[in-house]
């Protein structure tokens, strides 16, 4: 298991993930133990965004193109290549994947029965838009749904324009950015052959995971009920022992006493 696998999953069990990972690394890579074993518990609504990596990768590539898209709109303006109506519609783009995420996380929360209440929304909004356009690091945490804490506001990332994203996030959101001509239109409906690919591994991994956990639940529920078996039979053989010794200090009273 490794520190993605930790994140994803219920939200009350990620300590028990946690120390999962940490015992199965131990002995064999110490360092990423000790790594895994210091992972944060994530917040409530950061959990939910952690979940959208998982469960709708292809709504979280949106969100990182529109926001690439908004940091290369405003390079343009700032070098008089590109007008202020084109980082318009490229900010115009961020807020509607924002808003599409947090009715997403929204949804995450509702299926989990958790309450959304209205600063938990707030921060899930918040925290989007700071990943999103924040530095490479966040970018990569966002997509890898690894996020562990609120975040605040950001720009569109580093001032000089050189905080460039991650080959593995490069490579995800290539088919569905948007040059600067493209002056209309909305997020694009259905995603590109790439990004499509990606969602279909991702929900295998998922079922797999989710069948690893049932196996491993499956396990743990045996060997409970192993256990208890073997008490009720040490038990058993112990009262069948009191038995026999009281039936033969009966016969031994009966002797003395004729």
């Amino acid at each position: 298991m490794d520190r993605v696998a930790v994140y994803h999953g219920p939200l009350e069990e990620f300590v028990a993930r946690r120390n999962a990972a940490v015992r199965t690394l131990r002995a064999t890579d110490p360092d990423a133990a000790s790594t895994i074993g210091k992972l944060r518990k994530p917040p409530l609504g950061v959990w939910a965004i952690d979940q959208l990596a998982v469960e709708n990768p292809g709504l979280v590539a949106q969100l990182l193109a529109a926001a690439a898209d908004a940091r290369e709109a405003q390079l343009a303006v700032g070098a008089g290549t590109a007008s202020g109506d084109d980082l318009h519609l490229a900010s115009t783009r961020v807020r509607e994947a924002i808003e599409a995420a947090v009715r997403a996380a929204s949804s995450v929360l509702d299926r989990s029965d958790h309450a959304l209440p209205e600063e938990t929304a707030r921060r899930i909004r918040t925290t989007l838009q700071a990943a999103a356009t924040g530095g490479a690091a966040e970018r990569l945490a966002l997509w890898h749904g690894t996020l562990d804490r609120d975040l605040g506001p950001s720009g569109f990332g580093a001032p000089d324009g050189h905080d460039e994203d991650t080959p593995e996030v490069a490579k995800v959101i290539a088919p569905l950015r948007r040059s600067i001509s493209q002056r209309h239109g909305r997020l694009a409906p259905v995603l590109p052959r790439a990004a499509s690919g990606l969602v279909a591994q991702r929900a295998a991994a998922r079922a797999a995971a989710e069948r690893q956990k049932a196996a491993e639940r499956a396990r743990t529920i045996a060997t409970t009920k192993r256990h208890n078996a073997d008490r009720l039979a040490g038990e058993a053989r112990a009262a069948d022992d009191d038995a026999c010794a009281a039936e033969r200090a009966a016969e031994a009273a009966e002797k003395a006493a004729r």
